[in-house]
């Protein structure tokens, strides 16, 4: 499927009651608010060090946004991309600096386990290095050693995140195109949001846009016969729509319900909801990289 990416400069005008197809936020706040709901939601849960620890690595992801912006606005002055966004080495200038600062802040404030982690990347051959982190960025996260991939993944998504707000494109999608991956960089989404205009966005896992698909088909192969809703309560805030059809599953949030849902940080939190639809024969269309680790 062809993609339409205009400049915002050319794009058509949008509808006016506002709607826009495309979301693209601001990296600096969306990493603060995340990590900041992970520590609210380990305060009740039985996995509350594994959401603590997730939270640790979300808030160095804000000092990197802080500290690589420059260095990111200055590539993009002598880059020429091509959408979906695939980066090549030339981007390895700023992911092994962003690795090894990210890296040497996490040693100090993680446990035992997770300091073998970071000496195990730090053993690593940068030719493999960058096959690692060109698995994660092709959606092939299967190549990369489940305990080392969140640490890569959050330079790439760090990365991302960086270059699609400083490019800032709109999006024009095609006439009854379904599109099922980012049409920015063709990342996984991580969940579905339902604003509180009663649109709905997926969410990309790896750049952080968002862009909209309508409600009550499946976000993976479009059947609309055979969805369903699944939550642990009716009063649910993050539920799993399903699909009978092709047998996948994305989770929903519901902002209007509480506004402060995050799609990663409330995608893991859920994971009994998982659990539960594995039971059931379904599996994931979504992509978490905090979930890799728990899946060996």
């Amino acid at each position: 499927m062809s993609v339409n990416i205009l400049d915002k400069d050319t794009i058509i005008k949008q509808k006016s009651d506002g709607f826009r197809p495309l979301i693209i936020g601001d990296p600096a706040t969306i990493f603060h608010a995340r990590a900041a709901r992970l520590r609210q939601l380990a305060q009740d849960s039985f996995m509350a060090d594994y959401l603590l620890l997730a939270g640790q690595i979300v808030q160095q992801q804000l000092h990197l946004v802080d500290t690589f912006n420059g260095a990111v606005q200055q590539q993009l002055q002598t880059q020429t991309l091509t959408w979906p966004l695939k980066i090549d080495s030339s981007w390895q200038a700023i992911l092994d600096p962003m690795l090894t600062q990210l890296t040497s802040a996490l040693r100090p404030v993680v446990s035992d386990d997770i300091v073998k982690v970071i000496d195990n990347i730090s053993q690593i051959d940068q030719q493999t290095l960058q096959h690692y982190f060109h698995a994660l960025q092709q959606n092939q996260a299967e190549r990369v050693p489940a305990d080392i991939a969140i640490i890569l993944w959050s330079c790439i998504n760090t990365l991302m995140s960086l270059i699609m707000a400083n490019t800032q494109l709109e999006w024009q999608p095609e006439a009854n195109a379904k599109q099922s991956h980012c049409p920015l960089c063709g990342g996984a989404p991580a969940a579905s949001l339902i604003q509180g205009s009663g649109h709905r966005y997926l969410h990309c896992s790896q750049c952080e846009a968002q862009w909209h698909r309508l409600r009550a088909e499946c976000t993976q192969c479009g059947d609309s016969e055979n969805i369903q809703l699944q939550s642990e309560t009716l009063e649910d805030s993050v539920r799993a729509e399903t699909c009978s059809h092709c047998q996948s599953y994305l989770k929903m949030l519901v902002l209007e319900k509480n506004p402060q849902l995050d799609p990663i940080a409330d995608d893991l939190a859920t994971i009994v909801l998982d659990q539960k639809l594995g039971e059931m024969e379904f599996y994931r269309s979504g992509f978490n990289p905090f979930l890799l680790p728990l899946a060996q």
